[in-house]
């Protein structure tokens, strides 16, 4: 491979890494967490920092909970002059909307902004959420005090429809045949599709509710729309008491919604899709399959035994007899070892006892050869290698 095809090729894989990075940082961008919605503190498009505000300044004292464990504190000492608005409907679980439910059974209002049907029926609520798929405007087309005839809200992102056994109930918003393209046509204000709100009175099971399909029509970004401010205003603003309910992931802890995987943000579950896509891709590209052993030829033929005679004539020329005894010395102990059954770290005078037990020699004798005194000159170098080899032998052979 050329020095250019490596650098192709390693260009490519930046590339593709940098698209990938790109692909991810586009999806955690595009989607916004739950919990962001509605923020009573959030000043961007997405909070509601403004409605708190004007609320506010109209006299409504605001007290803002992210626990309904807090919010059943704070209606320890239920007061009639109090509304509870949930706002953000994401993190909230079951669990936390029937406790929700039992602690404002004697407020004045409690508003829910685009509850699932699963979050109604844990309100004792008797209606059905239906999704619309986008947000749209719709006409109010009724009169019930929080809702004049004639107002029209930007932001409907879902859909209600009141059930059978329900009496006393009331609709505005109704989404039509026709309301998408901004006719919101019908007289009768029911709607063929559902209402963008419902009215429910007090029961045994809940306080006077309020269910409107729309979270980002009261946010900073679509407050000032239309009647937007005026309906929030009207339905949060009737009370000298408002206690939000913001949900915190926490209190999707013992919910039917969490096996569905809510917990986890939006953008996780493509993200890794994307990532476990990418590194099959590199396993698939850069792995290599193993091939048959290639024997290549040699410019020269080595002998084995070259390395042992060059050492044996570097030990002649330094005249280092003392190494080379030791040397063989220790290589003929380690293969006594291993032929009499000994373990390697066994002492030499075991091993001394074990071979003059195999040969018949005195140990003193096997001693001598094995650990004695190193060898003056070459002549007594050569007969210790002579002697070591013969004991080898019998060891081998007794």
């Amino acid at each position: 491979m050329t020095a250019l095809s490596r650098w192709r090729r390693t260009g490519l894989w930046a590339l593709a890494i940098l698209l990938g990075v790109g692909a991810l940082a586009a999806i955690a961008i595009a989607t916004t967490p739950p919990g962001d919605a509605m923020d009573p503190e959030g000043v961007g498009p997405t909070g509601a920092a403004a409605l708190v505000a004007v609320l506010e300044d109209n006299g409504v004292d605001v007290e803002t909970f992210t626990s309904v464990d807090d919010v059943r504190d704070a209606l320890a000492e239920v007061d009639e002059e109090t509304t509870v608005v949930i706002a953000n409907t994401s993190n909230l679980g079951t669990a936390a909307a029937t406790t929700l439910r039992q602690e404002t059974l004697g407020v004045e209002r409690l508003v829910v902004l685009s509850p699932s049907t699963g979050q109604l029926r844990a309100l004792r609520a008797d209606a059905t959420a239906l999704p619309i798929g986008a947000d749209v405007r719709v006409e109010s087309r009724c009169d019930i005090g929080t809702v004049d005839e004639g107002d029209s809200l930007v932001g409907i992102d879902a859909r209600y429809e009141p059930g059978s056994g329900t009496t006393g109930a009331k609709v505005c918003f109704p989404l039509t045949l026709t309301s998408g393209s901004g006719d919101d046509g019908g007289d009768d204000g029911s709607g063929d599709h559902g209402a963008g709100l419902i009215e429910l009175p007090s029961s045994p099971a809940h306080p006077p509710m309020t269910v409107i399909g729309t979270t980002t029509g009261f946010t900073n970004g679509q407050i000032t729309q239309e009647h937007n401010a005026a309906i929030a205003l009207r339905l949060l603003g009737g009370s000298p008491r408002l206690l939000w309910y913001q949900p915190d992931v926490t209190d999707l802890a013992d919910s039917e919604d969490v096996e569905d995987g809510s917990l986890l943000p939006a953008w996780f579950t493509p993200s890794l899709a994307l990532v476990g896509f990418s590194l099959v891709v590199l396993a698939l590209v850069r792995g290599r399959r193993l091939g048959r052993l290639v024997p290549e030829p040699l410019p020269v033929v080595v002998r084995a035994v070259e390395t042992t005679e060059s050492r044996g004539r570097l030990y002649r020329r330094a005249q280092d007899r003392p190494r080379a005894a030791t040397v063989l010395r220790l290589a003929t102990l380690d293969r006594l070892r291993s032929r009499l059954g000994l373990r390697r770290g066994d002492s030499v005078e075991t091993v001394a006892r074990a071979i003059s037990a195999a040969t018949g020699r005195p140990v003193s004798e096997v001693l001598d050869l094995v650990s004695g005194p190193h060898p003056t000159d070459d002549a007594a170098l050569v007969r210790l290698a002579q002697d070591l080899s013969d004991l080898e032998e019998k060891a081998h052979r007794p």
